[in-house]
């Protein structure tokens, strides 16, 4: 019994030394190969130009008188040459800002109902009353609109900021030039409302008086008056009446529709 629980005791031993010697003992192991992600990063890249506006001439509104007005917006197409990748598809909108609005939107107004534009008759409501109309019936605004600015399809613009608008112009109905409006419109002429690359949009194609404006509109008996003086005669002012036009544009991926893109561009 002795003899035996020496021999065990011996083969316990060299077990240990064997461990302390060999290292641990082996498991089973596998390793797969590596998977390499590889991203691009996208961009979004828009350019707002207008061909066939030229700086140079002179712009003197007058009854009858157009000029060319062509704010186009274009998404970047790739340019290998130049190392300059496509645009991802896109959401866009154009913004436009007014001085002498209320003065210029008093002159539509007087113009609409003294030529019956949009079935309208009687006598000029005043700002707000007409500004209203213009809100809730797209037609009339379509009617009114195309007499000064030439080449819009309002199909393919849609009003982002029409409750902004009605509280601005509800403020500013007694002043002749009050501060800037702007006008936010999203563009929704594609099937997906949206522009992929190397495609284009132009909101008009030119801006000018129509034909029917008078003196006597401006600042005559056929004028819109309040407290003795017009506020049909936008050229009163000493500053000039200018238009400024502004692009913007959205990433598409992730974003449900137009209203969702505003939301996340103007928020």
């Amino acid at each position: 019994m002795k003899k035996k629980s020496i021999v065990l005791a011996a083969t316990a031993l060299m077990m240990a030394a064997a461990l302390v010697v060999g290292g641990t003992l082996a498991y089973f192991t596998d390793q797969t190969e590596a998977k390499v992600n590889e991203f691009t990063v996208g961009n979004v890249n828009i350019d707002l130009s207008e061909p066939e506006w030229v700086v140079e001439d002179g712009h003197t509104l007058m009854p009858g008188i157009s000029f060319a007005k062509d704010p186009t917006i274009t998404l970047q197409a790739e340019d290998k040459e130049n190392k300059i990748p496509a645009s991802e598809d896109a959401y866009v909108f154009l913004k436009i800002d007014m001085n002498k609005y209320v003065s210029l939107v008093n002159l539509m107004g007087v113009d609409a109902y003294l030529n019956n534009v949009g079935d309208l008759q009687g006598t000029y409501p005043g700002f707000i009353k007409f500004v209203e109309k213009l809100a809730s019936d797209n037609d009339l605004r379509a009617a009114v609109l195309d007499r000064w600015f030439t080449g819009i399809d309002h199909s393919d613009w849609k009003v982002m900021n029409i409750d902004d608008l009605l509280g601005w112009v509800t403020g500013a109905a007694d002043k002749t030039n009050p501060t800037k409006l702007e006008v936010i419109l999203g563009y929704i002429g594609s099937d997906d409302d949206t522009l992929s690359a190397g495609e284009s949009v132009t909101f008009m194609t030119a801006f000018g008086m129509p034909a029917t404006i008078t003196q006597s509109m401006m600042d005559g008996e056929d004028a819109y008056y309040i407290d003795g003086a017009s506020k049909s005669n936008f050229n009163t002012d000493a500053s000039t009446f200018k238009m400024t036009f502004t692009a913007y544009a959205i990433q598409a991926a992730g974003i449900e529709n137009i209203d969702a893109a505003y939301a996340a561009l103007f928020a």
